[in-house]
């Protein structure tokens, strides 16, 4: 009972409303921008009533149709009025609004519209882009109210992620997650599934946020890649998952690409970690990059074909250098990051400031063992009255000291 409370709390509109939009989601794909013009033009019950009559094209709706486009569609075009008509109507006799929405409800989840509280507002940015309801499932509705776009991080990148990208991801999806920031990925083999497990890692998740969100290229019900399924579930279990495609819906090349422009809607900041040179990971950054989302790419070898394509984002400007998950949280904005990597690089090392001769008597000598001056001498290469100006330079650094007859290293004091 408490859970239908939730889930009534994050869901305002009428069942009536739901049927209109699930059946209008089962006759249109997402990304379809003739779609949502119409949808400026008109509420979503007369534009089912438009599709419903065959072969009817309204005179002048086009011409409106073309002035939100920005462009006029020759009628051969897919955003031509009459041809996206004829599309729809095509699927009218394998729509099954009230099917769908049941089985959502038989796997513990339901459908958001865009006037429900739990909407994410973020993505509503890709404008004739923007998706028409979102499918979740979550153990947790309220969490759907917590898709801040101030606290999405996305972490994308190759399906065969190598044991460096997993490291990499896995370090930074931690870190992320322990400083409270929702990890968003596309629940596929290697890095995205790298970054869930991640966020799952963290054990006391106290946030209104969810840990992670993972959005699907095909229907809710459908688990894929099957080999994910178990962790799928446990994003469910402590996430969100969503998809904007009907249960029942198959993953298709087109509907990854379509679902990677909500990712990068998603989220703040796209961090891609390892991509091939044509990874679909490259397509979310791009996304991102048109929605003035941060991006960052992580380096790898020069050598490795799994790098490429992050090499290519931060040659050509796209994304930022990101060499550690200081850097992400710096990103982020997030408070007390320990020491932004630059500053890291600025701080000076205990041998930074001494002298030639010093310096090399210093690489030479232990922190172990003492060695006599002629020892550290010869293995220096330093003439013995320097060695000895240079060790008693080191002990007035508190970098050395001596017990009389041999010289060992000190450590610093930490």
């Amino acid at each position: 009972m408490q859970r239908n409370q939730n889930v009534e709390l994050l869901t305002t509109n009428t069942s009536a409303q739901r049927l209109v939009i699930a059946h209008l989601n089962q006759l249109i794909e997402p990304n379809d921008f003739t779609a949502t013009a119409l949808l400026e033009l008109m509420s979503p019950s007369e534009l089912l009533t438009l599709i419903q009559r065959q072969d009817f094209v309204p005179q002048g709706l086009k011409a409106q149709v073309d002035q939100i486009l920005g462009f006029k569609p020759s009628s051969n075009m897919a955003q031509d009025l009459k041809v996206a008509l004829t599309r729809w109507r095509k699927r009218l006799s394998l729509s099954n609004p009230q099917a769908v929405l049941d089985m959502a409800a038989r796997h513990g989840g339901g459908l958001l519209l865009n006037t429900d509280p739990g909407w994410p507002r973020q993505v509503d940015e890709l404008n004739l882009g923007r998706p028409l309801c979102l499918w979740w499932r979550a153990n947790n509705p309220e969490l759907l109210s917590g898709q801040q776009l101030s606290r999405n991080v996305a972490i994308v990148g190759s399906r065969d992620a190598s044991d460096y990208g997993d490291q990499v991801t896995f370090d930074l999806g931690r870190t992320l997650a322990l400083r409270g920031y929702t990890v968003v990925s596309g629940g596929a083999y290697g890095i995205d599934a790298s970054a869930h497990r991640a966020a799952l890692s963290v054990d006391q998740w106290e946030h209104p946020n969810p840990a992670t969100i993972s959005v699907m290229a095909g229907g809710i019900d459908r688990l894929y890649p099957s080999g994910n399924s178990n962790l799928l579930n446990q994003v469910i279990a402590r996430g969100v998952l969503l998809s904007e495609v009907p249960p029942g819906t198959t993953s298709a090349r087109f509907r990854f690409l379509n679902r990677n422009r909500l990712i990068a809607a998603l989220s703040r900041l796209v961090i891609v970690t390892e991509a091939r040179h044509r990874s679909g990971a490259l397509n979310t950054a791009s996304h991102a990059v048109e929605l003035s989302r941060d991006v960052a790419a992580v380096p790898g070898s020069v050598f490795a074909p799994n790098s490429a394509g992050c090499h290519r984002l931060i040659s050509e400007g796209s994304a930022l250098l990101l060499t550690s998950p200081q850097d992400a949280l710096r990103l982020v904005g997030a408070e007390s990051v320990a020491q932004p990597v630059q500053e890291q690089l600025n701080i000076e090392g205990p041998t930074d400031r001494l002298g030639r001769d010093e310096g090399m008597v210093y690489d030479c000598m232990s922190f172990a063992r003492g060695l006599v001056i002629d020892e550290i001498s010869a293995r220096s290469g330093v003439p013995l009255i320097q060695t000895l100006q240079a060790v008693g330079q080191l002990e007035a650094l508190g970098m050395a000291s001596t017990d009389g007859r041999t010289w060992k290293l000190v450590r610093p004091a930490a």
